[in-house]
Parts: C-alpha cells; structure tokens; sequence
C-alpha cells in the first residue's frame, strides 16, 4: 500500500498552501519571495493512536493534522508563515536546524515575544541550506507539553539543481505516553529527574507503520525525523541497499551505508537515505527500532511486481551538493569552551542509583552548574561574528543527553582536534561519562538557544544561550 498521499513528497511542489509551484512557472530558484503566508493554525485535534474501538486521544495540531502540513521550499527561497495560536497558552514555531535570521527562531523570551492565545506572527526568512527540517513550539516551561501532544510538522528544502530520485518519502517517528482512557499522560518529575518522557506507543507519521513498493530499479530518498521528547531512535535497516546522504539536514561528506544496518538519532535528529528497488521478491525488506528490547516494524518494502524503473539499477550516489559551510577549520585558531552537563540522581558505591533531596524541580540538571530553564541570566558564553569555536560537552550524569545548537551547524571532533565525524549535526548525543567536542564557526548574529533536547531536561534546568555579537 502506498504511502499517505499528504507524506509523499511530490518534486516541484510547494504543499501546506504555498501554492502553484514557482519553480514549476519558470521563475528563478533562488532569492524569490512568498507572496502570500502559509497558515498554520495550532489548536486542540485529535488523533486515533489506540487502534480501532479505541477512543480517540486529545491532541494539539496546526491545522488538524499530526505532523502538521508539509512545508517545501528551494534552496534559496523565502519561507512565509504566519502562526495563528487558537491554543489557551502561549506558544511559537521554532525552525529546528535551520541556520536561521535571529529574529525568526522563535525562542520565546529569547529572540521573540511568546504568542499570546488568539495571537499570530509572520515568521519570514530565506532557507540557505538544502536538507530536511522541521518546525515546532518553543515556549518556556512548555515546549514539551505542547510538542508532546502532537504539535510540530516538516519542512523540506528541496536542492537547488533536482536530485535524481523517483520519490521522496518521509518517516516521522514520535513515541506517545498514553493512559489506559487513551490520553496523553503529562510527564511526570520522575521523567524529568531521570531520561525524560518515554512514550510507550510509536508511531511514523501517526499510524502504527507504513508499507510501499519499490519497482525494480527504482531510487527513494527516505527522510528520516525523530521528533520524539527523549527517545533515542535505534533504527535498523535491513534488506535493502541504502546510503546516508545526509545527517541533521546537511550532505555527509560521502554516502555511507550504515554501520551494521542501524542509525541512533538523537531527539530532534534527522538522517535522509538513498534506498534503491533492489529487494529479491518475497524476501522481507524493511526499517524498524528497538523499544526496550522489542522490535517495532517502521516501513515495510516489498517488491513491485511488473515493469522496473530504469533497465539497470543507479550507481551508487555521490555526495550531494555542500551547503557552504566550513570547509576546514583552523582548530589551533579556536575559541575554547567547556561545558559541564550534571545533575539528577547519581550511583553510590554500591552501585545503587540515589535521588538529591527534594528541590525545585527546575533546578534538576545543570550547565555549569548553573540551572536555568528560562532565558535570563548571562550566556554560558559570548564571542564575536566570525569566531571559530569549540566546545568540550562533559556530561558528569548518569544519564544521556543530546544537545542542540540553535542557529549553527557543528562538527563532531574525532577524538579531540585531530579531525571530524564526516557530516555535520545541530544536536549531538553525549552519553553518560563521556565528553564530546564539537566544532562551529559562530557566523550568525544573535542569541541563541543551546539546550538540551531531552525536552523535560532542558524544563528542568539544562538550557542556556550563547551571544554572536
């Protein structure tokens, strides 16, 4: 059964209300303004998660649908959309991973008021990288509410020369912590204190799994999107003959096949794969994840009876185009920072977990031994438009943590400065114990979030925000 006609990505088409295709109308690709905005409504929806008989569970959503309308843009292009907050709360629209005008982050308290119930605001801004995005709330004490309930959407910026590709799919894959009436349970401090909220139903693009046929020949790029509150997504991918083009939006250096078919991504993270129609017919083909020991199906492929695509199967892709980031770093050039992750529950000597005392349950997690949930304060630090920076990620917890760069792409240092990972991430796992050094130029003007995307950690006191003056 194909995919969900709302989750195929068709080529030359702007959807979510974006309108007749301008490339498709001859107009240049690059530089060229949305006329008119895309609305996304957020407000109260609904969603069948609990199979059939089951009672439908409350959900938030822009425009009744989780994910919310598919955005798509090419490289070069202005984004126009105007949020209209039908919530009863304060909420916003946050460009996750895209190297973004500061103004238009949508980091409330940070670099915009919070939009107020019956509000709206124009978010505009050009999209200078090609790759795979996606946009939801970030509101103080109250994106993980509001993300958890099924408000965030996709967007997608199409190359500035097209790809060739037959489709273009999306796997969105988000874990839901339901009641036994069906209903979204709110995370607890017990998740806060611990590896945040872990929702025991998965679905990909809010149904319980997705089957396709590949023609015999035929390529896919398959858009993978973990937007999960704390879920680390372990995805195996077996079957199939399949590369990594891109990670967290932007081209690896080199398409690579996974390692032992499996790919972690990290809450928030992004992977885009090259999967050609190469399945031996009946031989079972697929992408799932490891749920505490169970395997859960993602996508089902089976091959497609008749014609095949092409005569003979594409070569192996080469690299995508580069989005213009730094092509080498003079690391020796570098500003240096350390930023110490801790906090939470910590093992004795006997190798039993202990709780600290009851406190303020927003000052669970730390940075630098400094708590801050919100946005005051000073930044964890503070550097001049066109520094090269590193920062060493020392996590002193028990637990892990992905943190996320506002603004900014990074590099993974391999192991300290005597290289790089070869691709490029907006967040970074840090498991418990180990230090990560990541690399950035800091060329965008601003402030910036950096936090941690295990959203009830960031709640409970694992936030900051760095200056670009």
């Amino acid at each position: 059964m194909p995919l969900a006609a709302s989750f195929v990505l068709p080529r030359r088409t702007v959807l979510a209300g974006l309108g007749v295709s301008l490339f498709a109308l001859g107009l240049p690709a690059r530089g060229l303004a949305a006329a008119n905005p895309t609305i996304l409504t957020a407000a109260p929806a609904s969603l069948k998660l609990g199979g059939e008989g089951a009672p439908a569970t409350a959900t938030l959503a822009y425009n009744g649908t989780t994910p919310g309308p598919l955005i798509r843009a090419r490289q070069g292009e202005e984004v126009f959309v105007r949020l209209v907050n039908g919530l009863d709360r304060p909420t916003t629209l946050h460009w996750h991973g895209v190297r973004i005008a500061n103004a238009m982050d949508g980091a409330a308290g940070l670099t915009q008021d919070p939009v107020p119930p019956g509000g709206s605001f124009d978010y505009r801004f050009t999209v200078p990288d090609a790759g795979t995005y996606w946009y939801h709330p970030h509101v103080h004490g109250d994106t993980a509410r509001q993300l958890n309930a099924g408000l965030y959407g996709i967007l997608v910026v199409e190359e500035a020369q097209p790809l060739t590709v037959d489709r273009d799919l999306l796997l969105v894959i988000d874990d839901w912590s339901l009641g036994a009436d069906g209903q979204i349970l709110p995370a607890s401090p017990a998740d806060a204190m611990h590896a945040g909220r872990i929702g025991q139903k998965i679905t990909v693009n809010s149904k319980p799994l997705e089957e396709i046929e590949l023609a015999p020949n035929e390529r896919l790029r398959l858009r993978i999107v973990n937007v999960a509150n704390a879920r680390v997504a372990a995805i195996a991918v077996a079957g199939l003959q399949s590369y990594v083009v891109a990670i967290d939006g932007q081209p690896t250096n080199a398409p690579f096949v996974p390692e032992n078919g499996r790919i972690d991504l990290p809450p928030g993270g992004r992977a885009d794969l090259f999967i050609d129609g190469v399945l031996e017919p009946g031989a079972p083909a697929g992408i799932a994840m490891n749920n505490a020991g169970e395997i859960v199906e993602l996508l089902r492929l089976s091959q497609a009876t008749g014609a095949p695509k092409r005569s003979v199967a594409l070569p192996a892709p080469g690299p995508l185009r580069s989005n213009k980031l730094p092509a080498d770093f003079a690391l020796q050039k570098a500003k240096r920072f350390e930023i110490v992750m801790d906090g939470g529950p910590k093992m004795n000597a006997s190798g039993q977990m202990q709780h600290p005392m009851a406190g303020d349950p927003q000052s669970i997690w730390s940075f630098n031994g400094i708590s801050s949930s919100g946005h005051g304060g000073k930044p964890v630090f503070s550097v001049k438009r066109g520094t090269l920076v590193t920062l060493g990620l020392a996590n002193k917890s028990i637990f892990s943590h992905a943190i996320h760069l506002h603004g900014h792409a990074m590099r993974i240092l391999h192991p300290f400065d005597d290289g790089w990972q070869p691709y490029w991430v907006d967040s970074v796992l840090v498991k418990d114990g180990e230090t990560v050094h990541v690399a950035f130029l800091a060329d965008n003007p601003g402030k910036w979030m950096l936090h941690c995307h295990m959203l009830e950690h960031q709640e409970a006191g694992m936030s900051g925000w760095f200056e670009v003056t």
